[in-house]
């Protein structure tokens, strides 16, 4: 009773935090509610400070929380803070200006989504700008301002279901410019994203076609195909990736100091330069590439033999749900698809431990009788196990030839954006808003606990506190990804009855 009394506490205390999911709008923000903010003061005190944020401490932000990330842009639609999320769908409590999660350093020259004039960022001027919504999961910026010289015009669309943001740009030399000083040098202008937050030595490639280059030397890169700033080059934490889109022609890209990397144009007197860029700003994932249609640029992700293995397994996801229709189902029936693929290895597993449960009492007695004599004590319990058939690594080995499966679905359903309801629930992307899902998975790890701890009362309450645990962690955690556990869990439950229905349950060993 203390074990249900005490779940029961914990479940009130963590509702709040988990009916606390973001809910996609435009905010506004004020940079004191920065975490750490102090570091910025501190770093635009010292000597040779070039950090965007100076002397722009005092600016309203706009905030806007998707599922995958919470953006932060100054009234210039200038991105200066991006929190990547672990796990979609969770709100932030905090945001500290110097985090990990942060992808834009605050230290950097340039702020995201900035407009460079011939390689220099200018603070921009007059600004105008306004946010709108476009449908229901996308919201569009709309900002005319000055830099320089240059007027520009810029567009920018957040998603709810992506990672990637749509940036337009329009840059000519400002009307009052080209009549005081008349024709100009012609001069390239970027846009521009900063290295990557609290990396010292980002990896910084720029493709070509079917080729590119690991952190290229300053100098232009014609037609390019991308641009990526990310913390390293194995596969894992964060990334920036810019991906051309719109009019190319001219079009180079290129590094600068301070770990940028941008496309450009060159810019001719009388004439205006557009720029246009899908802009990804999260894990360096493979599956989020492949969703986003990222995963086809040469040299940005390299997926190792479990990549490949997910990219099968997607690959079955979406022929299921051409058939289907419908993602909730689709994981059901991958779920039992898979569960059907590893029966044999569960049913080796299952008998080994019901046969070393049996055996308990036995060993037990061995154990006692032969306390003094380590020898013997292995000799007539090795010879236990041949006489009641079993093997003592029947239990361990299918476990571990099962392990990158489970792996390899939990990569998927976790990074998978399904941007679909199913029965009660709205979004499979988004925690269950009811707890019916997070419920039904303690009913179905209990039942798995009762099976595997036969006879064995000390192990049940072990096993049921662990899951107990567990199940505060997953509250949470995408409703697709406890989908997919819940109908597991139900499968191996009844393959443990269909195995144990005959056997008696074994006395506890004194």
């Amino acid at each position: 009773m203390k074990t249900v009394r005490y779940f029961i506490l914990v479940v009130l205390l963590l509702i709040p935090s988990a009916l606390a999911q973001a809910e996609f709008d435009v905010y506004g923000f004020d940079m004191t509610e920065f975490r750490n903010i102090e570091t910025v003061d501190e770093a635009c005190g010292a000597p040779a400070a070039s950090s965007f944020f100076c002397g722009r401490q005092g600016e309203s932000l706009t905030r806007i929380p998707t599922k995958g990330a919470d953006f932060f842009f100054n009234p210039a639609g200038e991105l200066v803070a991006v929190y990547s999320k672990q796990q979609k769908g969770q709100r932030l409590r905090n945001y500290p200006i110097d985090g990990g999660q942060n992808l834009i350093p605050f230290q950097a020259p340039a702020p995201g989504a900035a407009i460079l004039i011939g390689g220099e960022y200018f603070v921009p001027e007059e600004v105008e700008g306004s946010w709108s919504r476009l449908t229901n999961t996308e919201f569009e910026g709309s900002f005319r301002y000055l830099v320089g010289s240059y007027q520009v015009d810029k567009r920018v669309v957040v998603s709810n279901v992506r990672l990637s943001l749509e940036i337009g740009v329009e840059v000519s030399l400002a009307a009052q410019a080209a009549v005081e000083t008349g024709a100009r040098d012609p001069i390239f202008i970027q846009l521009a994203f900063p290295g990557i937050g609290r990396t010292d030595e980002p990896v910084i490639k720029i493709g070509q076609g079917e080729n590119f280059s690991l952190n290229p030397l300053s100098q232009p890169v014609v037609n390019p195909s991308y641009a990526s700033v990310q913390n390293n080059n194995r596969n894992t934490a964060t990334a920036i990736v810019m991906r051309p889109t719109g009019a190319t022609g001219g079009l180079s890209a290129q590094s600068y100091p301070g770990d940028l990397i941008a496309f450009q144009k060159e810019l001719t007197t009388g004439s205006t330069v557009s720029l246009s860029a899908e802009v990804y700003t999260g894990p360096n994932e493979l599956i989020r590439y492949d969703q986003e249609g990222y995963l086809e640029l040469a040299g940005l992700f390299r997926p190792n033999i479990l990549g490949r293995l997910s990219l099968a397994i997607l690959w079955v996801l979406h022929t299921i749900h051409d058939g289907i229709g419908n993602w909730g189902l689709s994981i059901i029936v991958l779920t039992l698809v898979f569960r059907a693929v590893i029966w044999p290895l569960i049913s080796t597993q299952t008998r080994s431990m019901y046969g070393m449960q049996e055996l308990q009492p036995k060993i037990k007695t061995l154990q006692k009788k032969y306390k003094d004599d380590r020898q013997k004590l292995t000799e007539e319990t090795m010879k236990l196990y041949k006489e009641a058939g079993v093997n003592p690594a029947g239990g361990c080995l299918p476990i571990l030839a099962q392990m990158p499966l489970f792996i390899i679905l939990w990569r998927v359903f976790v990074n998978f954006e399904f941007n679909e309801g199913f029965l009660w629930i709205p979004d499979l992307g988004q925690a269950d808003p009811l707890f019916i899902l997070p419920i039904l998975y303690v009913g179905v790890m209990l039942g798995q606990s009762f099976f595997t701890a036969r006879g064995n009362p000390s192990s049940l309450r072990q096993q049921i506190i662990i899951n107990l645990v567990f199940a505060f962690i997953i509250l949470n955690f995408p409703a697709g990804v406890i989908l997919y556990f819940v109908v597991s869990m139900l499968v191996q439950i009844f393959q443990y009855w269909l195995i144990s229905r005959n056997k008696p349950v074994p006395a506890p060993a004194k």
